[in-house]
């Protein structure tokens, strides 16, 4: 499966290797699809606002979100120890990948490069599918199943190792993470003009008690139409409304 996710790349951009998707599959494969389901969105959360922009790349979110599922699930604890691992393994993991990056990808875009200028595209197309698995695929499908072999015994003894009042306080950094993750993506999205929105959404659930499916729908009601009356704007020629006439005055 690690090995598989990050084709996310290969089709524009599926979100398969985000870890709300990876987290359920791994639950799947575990045999506790409730536990990963939980698991998953929870490091989503974290992991909300961790997304490539330009050159600023964020800690790997596969290996993060498999692996924290996955020792959730082995050594039976929440949703805390899952994110606590996953940031780490997600970071230690991001370090291995810029490496292979660097050192070995450059080998296949060079080649790449040339059997484009000779106009071969079957071994352009090659050089895609071996950069792809060499760099993307099979070193981090090999180090998420090597930690996940060597660290589920050594995980649970430190696990039991660990007094009840560090276990707690990684419950409470458990908490603030979710909270942290969509601090950092409403930093990217939130812009004066859609700010009102957010305060709209909040006011409904907060005040009115609207569930999320009912605002999630009032909310997609509302995008049609401001869509649709900026289309008929723009149709009309230089934001003039239907039925106005420039020759007026």
């Amino acid at each position: 499966m690690t090995a598989i996710v990050p084709a996310d790349w290969l089709t524009g951009t599926s979100n398969i290797s985000r870890p709300l998707v990876t987290g359920t599959l791994t639950g799947l494969v575990m045999g506790d699809l409730k536990t990963g389901i939980i698991m998953g969105a929870t490091i989503e959360l974290a992991f909300m606002g961790a997304i490539t922009i330009g050159a600023s790349r964020p800690p790997d979110v596969i290996a993060g979100g498999i692996l924290g599922t996955a020792f959730a699930i082995a050594t039976g604890k929440g949703a805390g120890f899952a994110i606590t691992l996953a940031f780490p393994v997600a970071a230690l993991y991001l370090i291995i990948d810029n490496l292979l990056t660097i050192l070995i990808l450059p080998i296949f875009l060079r080649r790449g490069d040339k059997y484009a200028d000779e106009g071969d595209s079957k071994h352009l197309n090659r050089m895609n599918w071996y950069g792809f698995i060499t760099v993307k695929s099979l070193p981090r499908a090999l180090f998420v199943g090597l930690a996940f072999y060597l660290g589920g015994p050594v995980m649970t003894r430190l696990l039991n190792m660990i007094p009840d009042f560090v276990q707690n306080g990684i419950n409470v950094a458990a908490g603030i993470m979710p909270a942290l993750g969509f601090a950092l993506l409403l930093q990217m999205i939130l812009k004066k003009n859609v700010a009102i929105y957010f305060v709209l959404g909040f006011a409904l659930y907060s005040y009115l008690k609207i569930p999320i499916l009912g605002i999630s729908i009032f909310a997609a009601c509302l995008m049609y139409i401001i869509l649709h009356l900026e289309s008929r704007i723009d149709a009309n020629g230089k934001g003039d409304l239907p039925g106005g006439d420039d020759n007026e005055f």
